[in-house]
């Protein structure tokens, strides 16, 4: 009786035994399958062997006593300090590098000039993708063959030129018909080819009553002929007979300083000579730079000064024939040069020889130019002359050039110098050039 108990405390205490070692077992799987960060909050200090347990798999022991240095240096990796600044800096190098190319896109809005044969400047636009397109080339035509009518303009690129040709070659064509309409028309008007072209300037047109015509052609008439503005020039043709040489004589000129263009002021001497003349005289309305002239002198020009500034064969093709580079040293023919002291003494006219410097214009020269021009060796002033000299060179006609001493211009007098002044001075003293030219008309030059 005394043995029973015995053993059912044996049995109790061997089942008690087995619940705890179950119970040991069910708290050391719960202590695997959780997680450190949990068995860190709870803290248990229990799971100090299976602490033992992870370093062997290469983990960082967890440490009760200190679970916030453990928290620190787990979450010192996350804040990544250095990976903003390097964002703040990288948006900062794009806004310089925007910054900076900007300027580059100015060069594409500039915009250069551009001279052409016909002399006009174009504005033409710089573009940074390959060559620069090609600028339009005016062109003028006239609508009908008996008389100048509207000028209209034609435009077209170099692409859309009838054969590609050069645009210079293109304009002398056009040049050449041009002329040709004027030609045609001044033969049926003249009847007979003169072999002497007269042109002459301000107050100078009583002269042309050596001609004897009571039919003029007027500018206006002729196609291709600008009409002339300036008073003093009627803008008449005449032709006739001077001892029996058939004789042109052109009332008036374009200046330079009318138009800006030296094709339109060459371009009647251009007509004259393709009409068959061989000999032009050109006459001007001066100023004295030379103390010993006196207003009414007649003066022979042997040599010119060119200050206009242009020329007509400024952006012409080199190439062309007759060639554009003139000798400039025999201009004005020498034997007209040398009849003239006989001429004038026959007609006993005041007479002198000197250089003419011709100026663009329309403006008068101050005291200290004309001083200056004197220095340079001019002897009288104008604003002509130059032009239709080169251009008559240029085609191999002789020419001779006169010019009336209109005003004194060696020093300043203080009186106010006007045109009306010059052209009704010149018409007072048209009588002795009258004189000398109709001797220069009879020699042999």
């Amino acid at each position: 009786m005394n043995q029973i108990p015995e053993e059912e405390d044996q049995e109790k205490d061997d089942v008690s035994d087995r619940a705890a070692a179950r119970r040991a077992k069910r708290s050391e799987g719960r202590s695997q399958t959780r997680a450190p960060r949990l068995r860190r909050k709870s803290g248990d200090s229990t799971t100090e062997p299976v602490v033992e347990e992870k370093t062997e798999e290469k983990t960082e022991p967890v440490i009760t006593k200190k679970p916030t240095r453990a928290k620190a240096k787990t979450t010192v990796p996350r804040k990544k300090p250095v990976a903003r600044k390097k964002t703040t800096t990288v948006t900062a190098k794009k806004t310089t590098v925007k910054k900076t190319i900007k300027p580059v896109a100015a060069p594409k809005e500039e915009y250069e000039l551009r001279s052409h044969p016909d002399g006009t400047l174009i504005r033409v636009k710089i573009t940074d993708q390959g060559k620069p397109k090609r600028a339009t080339i005016p062109r003028r035509r006239t609508t009908s063959e008996e008389g100048p009518g509207p000028a209209t303009a034609v435009h077209y690129t170099l692409d859309q030129a009838p054969d590609k040709r050069n645009a210079r070659d293109l304009n002398i064509e056009s040049l050449q018909r041009k002329t040709a309409r004027s030609v045609a028309y001044l033969e049926r008007q003249l009847g007979k080819v003169p072999k002497t072209a007269v042109i002459l300037g301000s107050g100078h047109a009583g002269a042309a009553e050596l001609a004897r015509d009571n039919n003029p052609v007027e500018f206006a008439d002729v196609p291709g002929f600008s009409v002339l503005s300036v008073p003093g020039h009627p803008g008449l043709i005449r032709a006739g007979e001077v001892d029996g040489a058939m004789t042109l004589f052109c009332e008036g000129r374009l200046h330079y300083y009318e138009t800006g263009s030296m094709e339109d002021v060459v371009y009647p001497i251009q007509t004259f000579m393709a009409l068959g003349v061989e000999r032009v005289i050109l006459t001007t309305s001066a100023g004295g730079l030379n103390p010993d002239y006196r207003t009414g002198d007649v003066m022979f020009v042997t040599d010119h000064i060119n200050l206009a500034g242009d020329n007509p064969f400024f952006g012409h093709d080199p190439r062309a024939v007759p060639s554009v580079f003139v000798d400039g040293a025999n201009i004005y023919d020498k034997t007209a040069v040398e009849t003239s002291e006989r001429v004038c003494r026959r007609a006993r006219v005041n007479y002198q020889k000197g250089v003419l410097a011709s100026v663009r214009g329309p403006v008068y020269e101050t005291p200290a130019e004309r001083r200056m021009l004197r220095q340079f060796g001019a002897d009288a002033v104008c604003m002509s002359v130059a032009p239709e000299a080169l251009a008559a060179r240029h085609a191999g006609v002789r020419v001779a050039a006169m010019a009336m001493i209109v005003n004194d211009a060696s020093h300043d007098n203080g009186n106010r110098l006007t045109h009306e002044d010059v052209v009704s001075s010149a018409e007072r003293n048209v009588a002795d050039l009258t004189k000398a030219l109709a001797g220069l008309l009879n020699a042999d030059w």
